[in-house]
C-alpha cells in the first residue's frame, strides 16, 4: 500500500512512523505548498504543489495519486481536512480512501461556539463560551463566568490569536475592534489534557485512546507531557465522541479543573503530540494499514505504560539551497 501524506509541513516523525516497513505501507509520497517543509525530504517521493485555495489543487492530488499508485490520503491541515473531506467520492471513485472524518463533523469541530453548543446540547462537562462581547456580560451577570477569560478565534488553531484577557475593559475594546470572528471563554485554572484517539475506519467506533497530562505548552504545541491513565476520562472521551462521525487519527483537548473534567476542543487529525503515543506502542499508523487492508482493530483503550515522560526538543536539516 502506498499512502499520501498532504501538508506534511514539519512532521517528520510522523512521515517516518509510517515509514517503518513494520507498519504496513510501501511507499510513502508527501506533499507541501513549500520547499522548505522539511517532512518532505523524508519520504519515498515528493512534490510540491499549489496551495489549497488554488481551483488546481485537487486535480494536482488526484494526478500524484494516479501516478504513484497511492491507496489513501491523509491530511494534516485544518482547512484541507474539510477540503478533502467534502470531496470525498473524487477520491472513493478513484481507488483512493481519504482517512478523514465527515464533511459535517470537521466543520463542527473546527467552530469553536458551534462546537461549545454541542457539548451542551449533549450534557457534556463544558467551559462557558461566548460568541460575543454581549453574551459575555449576561453570562458574566449570571456568575456561569469571570474574569480572567480567554479571547480566541471562533476558527482558529494551535495558539494563534489566542490571548488571556484579564480586565473587563480591555475585552470590550478587544472585541470591538476584531477583525474576524472571536469567542469569549472560561480560563481554566487547572490541569491541561490530550488525548489521541484512534477511531476505527470499519467500524467508526473508538479503539484507541492514549492520555497524556501536558506539563509544558509551546505555541500551540505540547512539548513535555506525561503519560496517564484514568477510567473515568476514558469514558467521557467515548461518550464525547458517541454522537459524532469521526474516523481515524484524533486529537482531543480538556482541562481539570475542580476535580472535574471539561472537554476544550477536538481536532480530527493527528495531533502534534502524538509522537508521546507512538513511543508508547499506541501505533496509529499500523491500525490505519490494518483497516486499508480490510481488517478491524481490535479495542485497545489504555493499553500503554503510565508516567512515560515525553520531551520535545529542536532539531534540524541542512540541504542544498533550493528554487
Amino acid at each position: 500500500m502506498n499512502l499520501l501524506i498532504l501538508s506534511c509541513g514539519t512532521r517528520n516523525l510522523l512521515v517516518r512512523y509510517f515509514k517503518d516497513k513494520a507498519n504496513g505501507f510501501t511507499r510513502v509520497v508527501g506533499t507541501d505548498c513549500s520547499i522548505y517543509a522539511p517532512a518532505l525530504y523524508e519520504t519515498d517521493a515528493h512534490y510540491i504543489v499549489p496551495r489549497m485555495t488554488d481551483p488546481a489543487y485537487l486535480d494536482t492530488i488526484l494526478a500524484i495519486c494516479r501516478k504513484e499508485s497511492i491507496s489513501a490520503v491523509l491530511p494534516l491541515q485544518e482547512d484541507e481536512l474539510y477540503l478533502i473531506a467534502s470531496h470525498r467520492q473524487l477520491f472513493i471513485q478513484a481507488g483512493i480512501t481519504p482517512i478523514v472524518s465527515v464533511a459535517q463533523s470537521i466543520e463542527l469541530c473546527r467552530d469553536k461556539y458551534a462546537f461549545y453548543q454541542y457539548l451542551r446540547k449533549n450534557d457534556l462537562p463544558s467551559l462557558t463560551t461566548c460568541s460575543d462581547f454581549a453574551a459575555f456580560q449576561k453570562e458574566l451577570a449570571a456568575g456561569n463566568i469571570k474574569m480572567p477569560v480567554f479571547l480566541k478565534p471562533s476558527r482558529g488553531c494551535g495558539s494563534i490569536g489566542i490571548q488571556k484577557v484579564e480586565q473587563t475593559a480591555l475585552l470590550e475594546a478587544l472585541c470591538r475592534y476584531q477583525e474576524e470572528p472571536y469567542v469569549i471563554q472560561s480560563f481554566a485554572q487547572g490541569e491541561e489534557f490530550g488525548a489521541d484517539i484512534y477511531v476505527d475506519l470499519l467500524t467508526n467506533k473508538p479503539v484507541s485512546i492514549f492520555i497524556k497530562k501536558k506539563l509544558r505548552m509551546r505555541a500551540g504545541e505540547t512539548e513535555k507531557a506525561i503519560s496517564y491513565k484514568d477510567e473515568a476520562l476514558y469514558t467521557l472521551i467515548e461518550k464525547t465522541l458517541a454522537p459524532l462521525t469521526l474516523a481515524g487519527p484524533i486529537d482531543m483537548d480538556l482541562f481539570l479543573v475542580g476535580g472535574q473534567y471539561y472537554i476544550s476542543e477536538i481536532n480530527p487529525r493527528f495531533g502534534g503530540g502524538y509522537p508521546h503515543a507512538y513511543n508508547c506502542g499506541v501505533n496509529f499508523p499500523k491500525m490505519i494499514a490494518a483497516n486499508l487492508a480490510g481488517q478491524k482493530n481490535e479495542q485497545q483503550i489504555g493499553s500503554y505504560a503510565q508516567d512515560v515522560c515525553m520531551l520535545k526538543y529542536t532539531d534540524l536539516m541542512t540541504l542544498d539551497a533550493m528554487s
